[in-house]
């Protein structure tokens, strides 16, 4: 075997081992694991009891050892009427016997003898059309006549000895009793007969309140255990995984003890209407052994339908029990289930059932009971820990692919019936860009991918893509889109031009789609020439042109035709659409510049909600009046400069410039904007210390110089400054940077020390206008007063590396 494969297979091996030796222990050492799971169990029902009287003022072992002992008196006290209900049952039972022999004689099992023979004359017939040779005919046997019984004489010599003397006499006919009497049993083989089946489940309940007592007691110090074992480096993947797995176990158990009382409790009412007998034991029994899954509604059932049987002499009550448990085992497991327990289990229906089966062949009975618990524990398990992944998927709930890769699988398997099942699931509970930049885009992207790796030949790819056109021009077709309640905008043309190839083009239908109530929306065919679409172009004169493309290699093309375009029509607005569902929007804004396409997005839903804040501004706050442009200049030199306000400080170390880069990066993805930057002062200079959505040239760039002192001067009097329309405003109107650039929208804090001194500014810049929300605005600040922070720790130590993974670990 070539070493390759075998370090291969070393890892799988490894894995299969492990697993045999795990089953292997939890097997032989059941006798300990089993008690020990109950005891855990138990506790995850009882710890929210014990924590509430320890909030009470108990301490601790006594709350907990009370909490045990008032479960143990409730078990007792369950067990001592379920007994009396049992004595009395048993009591009662013989005057039913009338009615049973009568169902009994109704069911005509005395005609069985002659369906015996009418299956073996059907048997004798089919062998003789199968061409045998007839059976032989049977012939009765006739009784040999009675003998007469002679007594045979003997000729042996008679002994003389008394002892040896022998009676003979003659046989008779009458039957002889023989009766069987065995000595009388002692009085230890009666208690080892008797005791010795109710060792084992006392002793193992023992077990059980031992481990239940001392884990309600140290269940802190259990859980510093695992963490220990764990690995102090994973506290918090350990954390979360104990937490996670305690609460839904415990909110299982809780929920489903509330569902079995209730039903347990209606079983009882319902039994006690219909005339059963003894409704209090079936309703205690049916709430304990429901605790079973699949079997234990079924052992708890078998009682009163069987007892509805015996009390009535006619059927009624016996079809009349069987529908009432069948109809509340129905409503119980298909509505107030899932209702109640939500996702708190995170199991699907067939691991559960595997899950069973599983357990039980490992500990029997108790295995069965505990099989839902410990297969939601390895869920847990599996969600947190990545080499246990395979769990998760195995068992968990959730979808084993989303809804793109299901997508994708579907039209590989020339399974068209079943994809276009799939959108219209979709399209039924999500808004129709949704569903386009969530399932259908990431789709092109997977087979754009495989095309580029060579695992699809072109002419495969174009029947995929031939295959999701068809199915999407159908759907939209049966479910056309309502009508813009705008209808102002119907006059706006825009153009869909694709990037390069046909799935460029099915991007650009896709648009369309979603852009028709707005707007006239054209899209071009990819195999239409540039000169084509410029023609074109120049006829309809279109407000908005947008190049889409699907990655991976689409980005080139992209910002290559928007050059053209913007050449050719320097007036137009130019949309660069980057179709992708793990877009960094900053990073192609840096790579596509404002001088080729002003607004550059990443989704269809992202397209239409520029355009609409484009072509039809909401409604923004009253604003002061905007003074005319050489006013508003005048405005801005004469306004304060930011730079007296700020101290002497130090520029920030190139060794935090990462973390403040990873800042501003998260900043910009949680307000969806394309740029964001951070300003800081040193001395005279202002300059960026982070930006994301700008090219690196714009570094140096006096220009840009401006911008940064703008930032600062307009986040200098205010905690927080939000302009939702820069083009509206008087400060930014006339701002050669917000103009050059596309700047519409602009959200600021600056960056204020201790003492109130300004040492910068935090940005977020869009190019369109818009709204924010107050969470952002808490980001925001958020972000602007740990950057601050880290800026002050490293001015005040001596060496400036240390804060850095200390703020980076806060984030």
């Amino acid at each position: 075997m070539p070493t390759e494969v075998r370090e291969a297979l070393k890892p799988a091996s490894t894995s299969l081992l492990t697993i045999f030796l795990v089953m292997a222990a939890l097997y032989f050492g059941r006798e300990v694991f089993v008690p020990l799971a109950l005891a855990a169990l138990l506790s995850f029902l009882l710890v929210p009891l014990s924590a509430r009287l320890e909030r009470w003022g108990l301490p601790r072992a006594f709350a907990s050892l009370l909490v045990v002992f008032l479960s143990l008196a409730a078990v007792a006290t369950l067990g001592w009427v379920m007994l009396g209900q049992v004595y009395n049952l048993a009591i009662e039972l013989p005057q039913y016997e009338q009615n049973i022999n009568q169902k009994i004689d109704a069911l005509h099992l005395h005609s069985a003898g002659r369906l015996s023979n009418t299956l073996a004359m059907l048997s004798n017939e089919m062998r003789q059309l199968r061409g045998g040779t007839p059976p032989p005919t049977a012939v009765p046997l006739i009784p040999d006549p009675p003998r007469r019984r002679t007594r045979a004489k003997t000729t042996a010599p008679e002994t003389t000895s008394d002892s040896n003397k022998v009676q003979l006499s003659a046989p008779s006919d009458q039957p002889v009793t023989v009766r069987i009497e065995e000595p009388e049993e002692s009085v230890v083989n009666l208690a080892n007969r008797t005791l010795t089946p109710l060792i084992h489940p006392v002793t193992t309940t023992f077990v059980v309140v031992i481990f239940l007592g001392f884990m309600l007691i140290g269940r802190e110090d259990l859980r510093d255990r695992c963490i220990r074992l764990a690995g102090r480096g994973r506290m918090q993947v350990t954390t979360s995984t104990i937490e996670d797995a305690g609460r839904r176990v415990g909110r299982y158990l809780r929920m489903q003890l509330v569902v079995n009382i209730t039903l347990g409790g209606v079983a009882g009412l319902l039994l006690w209407a219909l005339g059963v007998p003894n409704p209090l034991l079936w309703a205690l029994l049916i709430a304990l052994l429901r605790f079973v899954p699949y079997i234990g509604i079924l052992m708890a059932s078998a009682g009163p339908v069987l007892l509805a049987i015996a009390v009535s002499p006619h059927w009624g009550t016996f079809l009349w029990t069987a529908f009432t448990l069948l109809v509340l085992e129905f409503v119980t497991g298909n509505i107030a289930e899932p209702l109640l327990y939500g996702s708190s289990t995170g199991l699907s229906p067939i691991a559960v059932l595997i899950a069973a089966i599983f357990w039980t062949l490992l500990w029997g009975l108790p295995g069965l009971l505990l099989s839902t618990p410990l297969t939601v524990c390895l869920v847990v398990i599996g969600r947190q820990v990545p080499r246990l992944q395979f769990l998760e998927v195995l068992l968990g709930d959730e979808n084993a692919l989303p809804p793109s890769e299901r997508l994708y699988q579907r039209l590989l398997a020339s399974n068209t019936h079943e994809a276009r099942a799939l959108l219209e699931t979709q399209l039924a509970t999500q808004p129709r860009e949704a569903v386009f930049d969530s399932v259908v885009v990431p789709a092109l992207t997977m087979l754009e991918e495989s095309r580029h790796a060579d695992e699809l030949t072109n002419s495969r790819a174009e029947e995929l893509l031939q295959s999701i056109e068809e199915i999407v021009e159908e759907i939209v077709s049966r479910a056309p889109m309502p009508p813009s309640p705008v209808t102002h905008a119907s006059s706006r043309f825009i153009a869909c031009i694709p990037a390069r190839d046909f799935a460029d083009e099915i991007a650009c239908e896709l648009a369309s789609h979603i852009l028709t109530p707005a707007s006239i929306v054209r899209a071009f065919p990819a195999e239409s020439s540039a000169s084509d679409i410029f023609e074109a172009l120049d006829i309809v004169r279109a407000d908005v042109i947008c190049v889409v493309g699907v990655p991976p290699s689409s980005l080139r093309h992209i910002r290559l035709r928007c050059r053209q375009v913007r050449a050719r029509f320097p007036d137009a607005i130019v949309f660069a659409c980057v179709l992708s569902e793990q877009c960094d929007l900053p990073n192609i804004r840096s790579r596509i510049p404002t001088e080729d396409a002003q607004h550059v997005v990443c989704s269809l839903a992202k397209l239409n909600e520029y355009l609409s804040s484009l072509l039809n501004p909401p409604l923004l706050p009253a604003e002061p009046s905007v003074a005319p442009a050489k006013e508003a200049a005048e405005v801005q030199d004469e306004s304060p400069d930011p730079l007296a306000e700020v101290q002497h400080i130090d520029a920030i170390d190139e060794s935090n410039e990462d973390v403040f880069q990873r800042l501003t990066a998260d900043l910009a993805r949680a307000f969806e904007a394309p740029i964001a930057l951070t300003t800081a002062a040193d001395g005279e200079r202002l300059f960026w210390e982070a930006h994301c959505g700008l090219p690196d040239e714009a570094l140096f760039n006096s220009d840009n110089a401006r911008l940064s002192r703008n930032c600062a001067c307009l986040t200098s009097s205010e905690p927080l400054l939000v302009i939702p329309d820069t083009a509206e405003d008087s400060r930014t109107a006339q701002d050669p940077f917000f103009l050059e650039r596309g700047i519409r929208f602009y959200a600021g804090t600056p960056l204020k020390s201790h003492d109130g001194s300004i040492i910068g500014a935090l940005c977020v810049l869009d190019t369109r206008p818009r709204q924010i929300t107050d969470k952002q605005k808490e980001l925001l600040i958020w972000i602007a007063e740990a950057v601050t922070t880290a800026i002050e720790l490293q001015n005040a130590e001596p060496e400036p590396a240390e804060p850095a993974p200390a703020l980076q670990s806060e984030t």
